[in-house]
């Protein structure tokens, strides 16, 4: 068993697949929450998601990943057109979702939450995982028998996405990955992902305009559903994010 660049288990060295999504538009009833958006990540690159609340941020992530049907557009994957495939096709491919908060069990303990929907594993086994998710996460370690519940709140998002990272998936979508979260949480939560740019596509939904700049390879910025700007990180500064940042907010 060879591990990736944060020391999670892989039986092959992870590739992230490259995530296209062409004029995709989604409505709440009469509420528009996503119109025409249009954007590519290359394998492996990070893609921040930026714009305030109401933006339409997490719809995109929810989406994408399938958790929400496909409306008018298409998402391609790899080359392939996924747009119709359901929530568990998409998870089969290789397509990963951490919703808001987190996507833990709390009932379940952190070894539980860990292997689950790995093979059938022994005790021995399972120990080896925890042990490999706490060489990124090393709080998990320790805290293997606590049922997931009892964390603190970026514990359990630590937790969400040490299962993720498991899981071995092509391509990442975390919504507000740092909200509510310590400074320090946040800092460690950020330099996780950045240890794994190149080996997963990681869309990034966030709030945080100075860090997001700083990991982020592209940014798509979202007003009412629409984007107001798309482009490589290094070809913008946070000024001008800043700036689209308050235009969004007023709607502009």
């Amino acid at each position: 068993m060879t591990a990736t660049a944060a020391g999670l288990p892989s039986s092959a060295p992870s590739v992230g697949e490259a995530l296209e999504v062409r004029d995709l538009s989604y409505s709440y009833g009469a509420l528009n929450a996503l119109r025409e958006v249009s954007f590519q990540v290359e394998p492996g690159q990070i893609c921040c998601v930026l714009g305030p609340n109401g933006a339409g941020k997490s719809t995109l992530g929810a989406v994408i990943a399938g958790a929400l049907s496909t409306p008018p557009g298409t998402i391609w994957l790899g080359g392939d057109d996924v747009s119709r495939e359901s929530l568990h096709r998409r998870a089969q491919r290789g397509v990963a979702y951490v919703p808001e908060g987190g996507a833990i069990f709390p009932s379940l303990t952190v070894t539980e939450n860990l292997c689950l929907g790995t093979k059938k594993l022994n005790r021995r086994k399972k120990a080896e995982v925890t042990d490999q998710a706490a060489t990124v996460f090393p709080f998990l370690g320790p805290r293997r028998n606590t049922r997931a519940g009892m964390l603190s709140g970026g514990e359990q998002q630590m937790l969400s996405l040490a299962r993720i990272f498991i899981a071995q998936p092509s391509v990442v979508m975390v919504d507000e990955l740092s909200h509510g979260l310590a400074p320090a949480i946040v800092e460690q939560l950020f330099e996780t992902v950045a240890r794994l740019r190149g080996d997963i596509t990681f869309v990034l939904n966030e709030q945080y305009l100075g860090r997001a700049h700083q990991l982020a390879d592209m940014i798509l910025v979202l007003s009412q559903g629409a984007p107001v700007y798309w482009g490589a990180a290094k070809d913008t500064t946070i000024e001008d994010l800043e700036a689209l940042y308050r235009l969004s907010e007023v709607g502009g």
